[in-house]
């Protein structure tokens, strides 16, 4: 949750360095970072969460939390925790005027600004940053201060507790444009606080819609892709396919999947110049390592769009495009199928609901194939 920053050219030296290996660093290794829950910028947390349980089932954790007022970085802050079926989705809706307020008026409603990692020991995880000679930042863009200690509040037993945790940022430049935060629980921190209060049958269905992946945005795939496996020691999956995008303009793109740890895929997505997305590289919207939209896997895409158009919401074929006459989705010669919400319904979100082919012939890797292949940390 916060704008970027700029590093000085002793952070670039020491990034191509770093990029220069094929293989994960040791320092990388003692990471482990895994993927917990991505934030998204909102106007109304009530109402996004609302269509979300509406359109996909899944179920906000009765928590209230948030900044306060009087927080230097970004303002006052209301925040909820949405469980979208195996990662969480952390909404973040500004309460009061400030750096909070006018970065969502620049970003817009709806958007993907950041992947959270959770690793389980900070100080081990600090080291191992350090060590690769890359300075961990805080969430105003500064160098990280006081431990990176921030504290929150929390409603328990109806009363107002704080929430302590510890984060570091990782420097735009070092991340490729993506806001990477890795972080950890005080005892008496919100997700652990969330975790102690969530009953097993208050979670949202494991049988139902799940997000398969998030969709980043890179100029330099490559580039991109080793932050991923040689600074965060994440695992590379050897697939380069992926879905054409027709809101993204249909051309040559490239993709790599990285596993994020706990059961959910970073694809990352170069385009082709010249294509729509290309432009997005120079949109202050978006630009590179923009977090583009959530993928969403369904068993029956065809059946999911009849849902939808029963609950009044009638799926496209990328944002305002509109499905071909007579199709419930896009259907591709592999046997993938996908369609969008309209962002109009879904408060501003990007969200693709697909069906994946068959293990022969799907674009997309499954679900536990990079475990089974062992994958790659060296890209």
């Amino acid at each position: 949750m916060h704008t970027k920053n700029v590093v000085g050219s002793l952070i670039l030296l020491l990034l191509n360095a770093v990029s220069q290996s094929a293989a994960a660093s040791p320092a990388s290794d003692s990471l482990k970072p895994r993927l917990e829950h991505t934030a998204v910028w909102v106007k109304d947390v009530d109402k996004t969460s609302n269509f979300l349980s509406y359109a996909l089932g899944w179920r906000r954790h009765p928590l209230k939390f948030g900044v306060a007022a009087d927080s230097r970085v970004y303002g006052g802050m209301k925040l909820a925790f949405v469980d979208a079926n195996g990662l969480w989705l952390e909404l973040v809706e500004p309460t009061s005027p400030g750096p909070g307020m006018d970065f969502l008026k620049q970003k817009g409603n709806g958007s993907l600004v950041e992947l959270d990692f959770f690793v389980d020991d900070f100080d081990t995880a600090e080291a191992a940053v350090r060590t690769m000679g890359i300075q961990p930042m805080g969430m105003d863009g500064k160098p990280m201060v006081n431990g990176g200690r921030l504290t929150e509040w929390a409603i328990k037993d109806g009363k107002r507790v704080r929430g302590d945790e510890r984060l570091l940022y990782m420097p735009m430049d070092v991340s490729r444009g993506t806001s990477v935060e890795i972080g950890w629980e005080y005892p008496s921190g919100v997700v652990l606080l969330r975790d102690a209060t969530w009953k097993e049958g208050e979670r949202t269905p494991r049988s139902g819609p799940r997000v398969d992946h998030v969709v980043v945005l890179a100029q330099d795939l490559e580039k991109t892709a080793k932050f991923y496996t040689d600074v965060l020691g994440l695992r590379r999956n050897p697939r380069s396919s992926g879905f054409p995008r027709r809101w993204m303009g249909l051309g040559a793109d490239r993709h790599a999947w990285i596993d994020g740890g706990d059961g959910t895929w970073i694809e990352l997505v170069s385009p082709a110049p010249g294509s729509a997305a290309a432009k997005l590289l120079e949109n202050p919207r978006f630009g590179d390592g923009a977090i583009l939209e959530l993928d969403v896997e369904v068993p029956d895409a065809d059946t999911f769009y009849d849902r939808m158009r029963a609950k009044g919401l009638t799926m496209t074929a990328g944002d305002s495009t509109a499905l071909a006459a007579g199709e419930k989705s896009v259907v591709l010669p592999t046997g993938d199928r996908f369609s969008y919400f309209p962002q109009s319904a879904s408060q501003g979100m990007r969200i693709m609901v697909f069906q994946r082919g068959s293990a022969a012939s799907s674009l997309l890797p499954q679900p536990r194939e990079l475990r089974r292949s062992g994958g790659t940390q060296g890209s």
